[in-house]
């Protein structure tokens, strides 16, 4: 009897495990890019969104057909638009970010997955940031440090479809903490990203 339920069993508890994840590879890896707006308010300045950039790879562990983990390392290059007399400035930042993201696959299609997902991006700059805010008449034109340190911290939620290969995310992130303790806003982020699974 034992000779017959234990091979039964593990046959069964096998088929179980194929059929909730048809198609769903347990591991993933692909590229990715796309843009992001920015949001930093800086004290005494009126400040506009403006559009930035990133490239980078993504990896993703499907635990099972519905949850799956995320990590990627990006090239980020963001920008504010500070408004002032007589011209205006952009506030730049890059840096080497690196999402950790846990997501949920809400609907499965043979071809084709809807998900959510969210989860911590640490965000190292690769130098303080800093712009050109002297006054017209002022002779000394050093661009001014406004960033106290060099990394940040956000908390990323978005969706996501994917379309065989191809993925297609909006996110938002926001900043656990303030570049600059006296003269920025928490900074605030959308991003939209095209990406491709090479497998």
């Amino acid at each position: 009897m034992k000779k017959v339920l234990f091979p039964t069993l593990f046959s069964l508890a096998a088929l179980t495990l194929s059929a909730q994840q048809p198609g769903i590879k347990p591991f993933e890896i692909g590229v990715h890019g796309g843009w992001n707006n920015t949001k930093i308010y800086v004290t005494q300045f009126h400040t506009r969104t403006h559009w930035g950039y990133f490239a980078g790879v993504f990896g993703r562990v499907n635990f099972n057909r519905h949850l799956y983990l995320e990590p990627s390392i990006d090239y980020v290059h963001k920008e504010v638009l500070l408004e002032r007399s007589p011209t205006d400035t952009k506030l730049r930042n890059a840096s080497l970010d690196v999402p950790v993201v846990v997501g949920v696959n809400i609907v499965n299609f043979p071809l084709a997955r809807v998900r959510g997902y969210a989860g911590p991006v640490a965000s190292f700059l690769f130098k303080k940031m800093s712009a050109d805010l002297h006054l017209a008449g002022d002779h000394d034109t050093t661009p001014r440090i406004v960033s106290s340190d060099k990394s940040m911290f956000y908390f990323r939620a978005g969706v996501g479809v994917d379309v065989w290969r191809a993925i297609l995310d909006i996110n938002y992130e926001v900043g656990l903490k303030k570049f600059s303790p006296n003269d920025m806003s928490i900074p605030q982020s959308m991003n939209v990203t095209l990406g491709f699974k090479i497998f």
